[in-house]
């Protein structure tokens, strides 16, 4: 059975197991849906390699060797097969398009629903899947270039579309609700895509009350129903908006884009925005009394010198 047969074979089972209604199938579902994408992955590789070996690109060792005519040929090696990051490179450098950005996000929503959110929130499933029929979507159509109703059945396709529609509507409107809210600082309205229900883990949060002053914003999750406040969550937001900026600045040797508050104790201190967006704590001392230098927020208890300035000062006072 060729690679698309069994991509298909796949996708078809998750989607049967989804529409099966049983929370006890969910995490089949996903699991079923998501190896058939990286299926379909590997059904490119298939068809962008050699005449003489058709699962060249697929392997996950691939070794040069001199033929029997002397010439200079790639051989793959062994049974195991390309991993994500592998197929990423190879996409890249062979200028096969796909939406990382998302694919990256629906399997950091598999992880979480299969260790954490199977039973408590349907749409938390409902979400990857749409999420997942629009990776399936364009791969099949723009890369593949095959017809998705043709390919998987009108049955499985229309399902996929079911469910994309459904949980486009519910996410628009909870979107909209939240554009009404001033949100006041900039940083927030760039986090709010991350924001999730505390209890469901739901991207479908919804602000029931426009008049809500920031940073008292009440929120409901449509998944669950559970209500919550922002400042419930907005650390997480930040750490998922602002962790790879975090990583590549530290290992460039720059300052981290948040802090943690020695207010509130949240890693919510902005420095773009000098000061806490869950708090709003502002730093009573930004400036060293004595030589000017901008102080940290580590230096706030040295009221009014920077570290370099009371070391000096406690020199002085020891002679």
């Amino acid at each position: 059975m060729s690679l698309l047969n069994n991509a298909v074979d796949s996708i078809q089972v998750g989607v049967e197991d989804f529409d099966m209604g049983d929370d006890r199938r969910n995490s089949s579902a996903i699991r079923n849906i998501f190896a058939g994408v990286l299926l379909l992955y590997k059904e490119k590789l298939c068809r962008l390699s050699p005449e003489n070996d058709k699962e060249l690109l697929i392997k996950k060792k691939i070794s040069p060797v001199i033929n029997e005519n002397g010439e200079l040929e790639f051989q793959g090696n062994g049974h195991n097969t390309v991993d994500v990051q592998m197929i990423k490179e190879l996409f890249k450098s062979l200028k096969v398009n796909v939406d990382w950005q998302r694919f990256n996000e629906v399997n950091k929503l598999r992880n979480n629903l299969e260790h954490y959110y199977t039973e408590q929130s349907p749409d938390a499933v409902r979400e990857i899947v749409s999420k997942s029929f629009l990776l399936i979507r364009d791969f099949t159509v723009n890369e593949l270039e095959e017809n998705p109703v043709s390919l998987f059945g009108e049955e499985c396709w229309q399902s996929l579309l079911n469910v994309a529609d459904v949980y486009e509507k519910e996410n628009t409107e909870c979107r909209a609700s939240l554009d009404k809210i001033d949100w006041k600082y900039g940083i927030v309205t760039s986090i709010l895509p991350q924001i999730r229900c505390n209890l469901c883990h739901s991207s479908l949060i919804f602000a029931p009350y426009a008049e809500d002053s920031y940073p008292t914003i009440n929120l409901t999750c449509r998944s669950c129903d559970n209500d919550f406040c922002f400042d419930d969550v907005v650390s997480t937001c930040v750490k998922d908006s602002l962790y790879g900026d975090y990583v590549r600045s530290v290992m460039d040797g720059g300052e981290s884009p948040y802090d943690t508050c020695p207010e509130c104790q949240g890693d919510t201190y902005i420095h773009e925005e000098e000061c806490c967006i869950k708090c709003e704590y502002t730093q009573e001392y930004t400036h060293c009394d004595d030589c000017g230098e901008r102080m940290s927020l580590e230096e706030q208890y040295l009221e009014g010198r920077c570290g370099y300035c009371e070391h000096k000062w406690q020199q002085i006072m020891a002679e």
